[in-house]
């Protein structure tokens, strides 16, 4: 009789837990729309998907350094060499963003919200891509269901009314900048190959995008290349809504890094980072307030 009290006890408290958990996280973590290209590219080009995932992490490791210490050469040796040795054994999984920047995610809620839904559509455009049954008509059906879900997110970005100059975190950390710019190339690139071809066609296509990846690693590239209108003409073309919000989530990322290069070392230095960081964020539709200690 104890003995079934006790295992009551425990679904009880099961019960709870499994309740409330979904409850909070519910308004943090966004939910993918259903369909049946979900994990399109983990489960038909896995090396791809790992690479994706080294850059994805890279990312939120910059943000996450970048926001606590800033932006300077020193560290760029060390984060390049950091992010070359994630690429050497790419992980199979992409990362849990509010694990691999907590202070950020803590301390900037609107643009960390920001970017991990960027990242999300970033994915699900891709797995849309790549879904065995894509076709021209019903590719574009899904991506615009995809785009206007994204439109109608809180954290959606939308078209700031005039172009900022390259940040100057590009100068300051070029080795990083480079690994990080080509992994933004290779989104661009594997959708253009995805796009481009059926499901017969896309293994060998995504294979050279690959091999063109890991080749070109630290060469030195124009900034437009990281652009979808530069690097995928045939996906921009077909589907140019999806590629202008795409797009306009690269240069808020780059923007971000831009307004992280002094870190917050310092009372002053945290209280300018944040002014820096609540302008970028109204630029693109965010509200300003809840950034550092604002």
């Amino acid at each position: 009789m104890r003995r079934f009290e006790g295992a009551a006890r425990v679904a009880v408290l099961c019960a709870v837990a499994i309740g409330v958990v979904p409850a909070v996280e519910k308004g943090d973590e966004p939910l993918r729309p259903r369909g049946r290209y979900n994990n399109s590219v983990h489960r038909f080009f896995p090396d791809l998907d790992s690479r994706l995932n080294a850059v994805r992490y890279g990312r939120w490791r910059a943000v996450e350094i970048a926001w606590n210490v800033g932006i300077n050469p020193t560290l760029d040796r060390e984060f390049s060499a950091f992010l070359l040795k994630l690429l050497s054994d790419p992980p199979r999984f992409p990362p849990e963003a509010v694990f691999v920047a907590p202070r950020f995610a803590r301390e900037a809620p609107t643009v960390f919200h920001a970017l991990r839904w960027g990242q999300v559509l970033e994915q699900q455009v891709s797995d849309v891509l790549a879904a065995p049954d894509a076709t021209t008509k019903l590719t574009a059906e899904r991506l615009d269901r995809v785009v206007n879900l994204y439109r109608l997110e809180r954290w959606a970005l939308t078209e700031p009314a005039t172009e900022a100059p390259p940040p100057q975190a590009l100068a300051l950390a070029p080795r990083s900048a480079r690994i990080l710019l080509s992994g933004t190339r290779l989104f661009a690139r594997a959708m253009e190959a995805l796009a481009l071809s059926d499901f017969g066609q896309q293994r060998w296509k995504v294979r050279d995008t690959i091999e063109e990846f890991d080749t070109s690693l630290s060469r030195e590239k124009p900034l437009e290349e990281s652009t979808h209108r530069v690097s995928a003409p045939t996906f921009a073309e077909r589907y140019p809504a999806a590629a202008e919000h795409l797009d306009r989530v690269t240069r808020f990322r780059l923007e971000v890094y831009g307004a992280l290069v002094g870190g917050g070392a310092t009372s002053e230095a945290r209280r300018e980072r944040d002014d820096r960081l609540a302008r970028v964020a109204r630029r693109y539709g965010l509200p300003g307030g809840g950034i550092g200690g604002r």
